[in-house]
């Protein structure tokens, strides 16, 4: 009688063992959550960091481009530059950037002109041989001939600043002096600490040296260096920055949620099954071994956010987690029974489905339909498996909506980036280009100059913008076209004489052939000039003075082809399957001769298909580049 009621050893045991599976679920549970809020945070700490790092880069950089503009214009004039021209030039520098404190010219390394004097005259006159504790980092950079950012720094005249500086040289060896721009260190700090607060991370700022040896810290914490916080670098003109960044955003945390309902639910399972092996202690070990192991799998399934669906050969349903129901929109047990491809929204590609993913590590999407007969964008994995001597089939549904936004908001950012740099560019440029004409006065030839560069410099700003724009209108499929018949041949005649006036040094020769003049494509005329255009712009780009450009216009079965042949470099064969990628460029070093932003040949490629086309590449039969796009024809009397 007394074995009737009381457990035995491994009863007990297996009572414990229960017990401590339940709590390790639990706890790993627990992990996963923590994992989950910290990765949460990470990701954020990412975004910010990446923001941080591209602001203190751009403010930065902005007095330095001043110092170089200043300098070319130094050497233009063979460093025959007269105070009074200094003087003038000095508040002008001065005032298109914020952060610049002072700008100091220093003919012969002796400190001649400074601007705005006030404050800064104890620096007149400074011999910079005469600072011992300086003058070995100004002649490293005198000898490598670079213009280098220090600091921070103990200025002269009080208070703490970084110095851009930047040696002189007029000809090749000619040594003229050095040009410095302080940049007021309180500024960009400020800057900096009110994006921090913005964006609820903490930073501090050390240097680096070439070797990757950590030096002091100059901006915040120095403790955010020794714990687990996000470390990255920050590489201006001849200095090397560490920062480490740590969010102090509140994290989400789950974890006491957690444990209090699988504690509980554990405890109360326990209970239960104590009492069921008192009562019937004969049949426990096979009716709790087997209840335990569905109850474990089923725990397993449920808690999978992923809808897990087991059917038999012929595609019946025959058991789902619970996932499943809410993804779908079908009542609990409703599923049962059903075949599973009326969770589909295309049926109909039932076999295609099967044939993509008859390898178990494939996965296809497709449109998944709810109950209510709205879509979602869904993607499927499918296996075999084997359950109780037979074949079974499972399938892992999981919901792509998610992903989707993320990869719309992505494209809307680029969108909503690009359409507001759009309006104050056009803005700049249209000021610029008066000034450039003459319409807001008389200009001296420095001015001109550096009116002439920035002009120049915000039409390449206006050129990425719009190469953005179109990237996100054909990522999100509004790129519309205006296909229409147009003679071809014409209009790449029209391109090549536009391009042979602007680069006369070159000869561009298209193939006429008569044959082909009235010959039609149907095509949107804006925007396949647009292809052409930077076809014939890449070939005259990479091509040496004086090299000859063939352009040529052939019928090849149902298509036209045109071609644009380069005697250039050509492009490196590793590099031929990456030349249509965004933002792809065989040389991306900031060395590199020739600029860009690698999205012309994706665009023009995209452009191409849309028209029914196609765009490839094939190297010269000698030396250089060939590329080519393919259009269907229209025979005349179609068209």
């Amino acid at each position: 009688m007394r074995n009737k009621f009381i457990l035995s050893f491994w009863q007990w045991l297996l009572l414990l063992a229960l017990f401590l599976s339940a709590m390790y679920a639990t706890e790993t549970l627990v992990k996963h959550e923590q994992q989950y809020a910290r990765g949460q945070q990470y990701k954020h700490e990412i975004t910010s960091a990446g923001q941080l790092r591209a602001l203190l880069e751009s403010e930065l950089n902005i007095p330095l481009y001043l110092t170089l503009g200043l300098t070319a214009h130094v050497q233009a004039v063979g460093g025959n530059i007269s105070g009074t021209e200094i003087q003038m030039l000095l508040p002008e520098l001065v005032q298109q950037a914020r952060h610049i404190r002072n700008i100091g010219v220093a003919p012969g390394n002796t400190l001649s002109y400074i601007y705005p004097l006030k404050g800064n005259e104890k620096a007149v006159g400074l011999h910079y041989p005469d600072i011992t504790e300086q003058w070995p980092a100004i002649a490293a950079i005198i000898a490598q001939r670079e213009a280098r950012l220090v600091g921070p720094i103990d200025l002269i005249q009080g208070g703490q600043a970084f110095i851009y500086r930047l040696p002189v040289f007029i000809g090749i060896d000619n040594y003229w002096g050095i040009i410095s721009t302080v940049v007021d260190i309180d500024s960009v700090w400020s800057l900096l600490e009110k994006q921090t607060t913005e964006q609820q991370v903490q930073v501090a700022i050390r240097n680096l040296s070439e070797l990757g040896d950590s030096g002091k810290v100059f901006y915040g914490d120095s403790s955010l260096f020794y714990d687990d916080s996000l470390l990255l670098r920050i590489s201006l003109r001849g200095a090397l920055w560490q920062m480490a960044v740590r969010s102090i955003a509140p994290v989400r945390d789950k974890s006491w949620q957690i444990r209090t309902t699988a504690y509980s639910l554990t405890l109360l399972l326990v209970v239960l099954l104590a009492w069921l092996l008192i009562s019937r202690q004969r049949l426990r070990n096979s009716v709790t071994a087997e209840k335990q192991s569905r109850l474990y799998l089923r725990s397993i399934m449920d808690n999978v956010t992923d809808a897990i669906i087991t059917t038999s050969l012929d595609g019946t349903i025959e058991q789902v987690n619970l996932s499943c129901y809410p993804m779908f929109g079908y009542a609990a047990t409703t599923l049962t029974g059903l075949h599973w491809s009326e969770l589909l929204a295309q049926p109909q590609l039932l076999d295609e489905l099967y044939s993509a993913t008859s390898n178990a590590k494939t996965e296809f999407e497709t449109q998944g339909k709810r109950r209510d007969n709205t879509q979602f964008p869904m993607a499927v994995n499918r296996s075999q498996i084997r359950l109780q001597q037979q074949s079974k089939q499972q399938l892992v549904l999981r919901d792509l909506t998610e992903r989707h936004q993320t990869e719309q908001l992505k494209q809307q950012f680029i969108s909503t980036v690009s359409h507001e740099l759009r309006t104050p560019l056009t803005s700049i440029s249209g000021a610029l280009g008066l000034a450039v004409s003459g319409a807001l006065g008389e200009l001296t030839a420095s001015q001109k100059r550096m009116l002439q560069l920035a002009y120049s410099s915000s039409q390449q700003l206006t050129t990425l913008v719009n190469d953005l724009l179109n990237v996100e209108r054909i990522s999100s499929g509004t790129l519309a076209l205006q296909l229409q018949p147009i003679a071809l041949l014409p209009l790449v005649q029209q391109c090549v004489d536009e391009m042979q006036l602007l680069h006369p040094a070159l000869t561009l020769q298209l193939q006429n052939l008569p044959a082909l003049e009235q010959l039609q494509v149907n095509a949107d005329i804006s925007h396949l000039q647009h292809v052409i255009q930077h076809l014939l712009s890449n070939a005259v780009k990479f091509s040496p003075t004086g090299a000859n450009i063939q352009v040529s216009v052939t019928r090849q079965a149902d298509f036209v082809r045109v071609t644009v042949q380069d005697q250039g470099i050509g492009v490196a064969p590793e590099f031929v399957p990456k030349l249509f990628s965004r933002f792809s460029q065989a040389d991306s070093s900031d060395s590199r001769k020739h600029g860009g932003t690698g999205l012309g040949l994706s665009i023009s490629q995209n452009l191409i298909n849309q028209m029914r086309g196609s765009m490839g590449y094939q190297p010269a039969p000698e030396s250089g580049s060939c590329f080519y796009f393919e259009l269907p024809y229209i025979q005349a009397d179609q068209a």
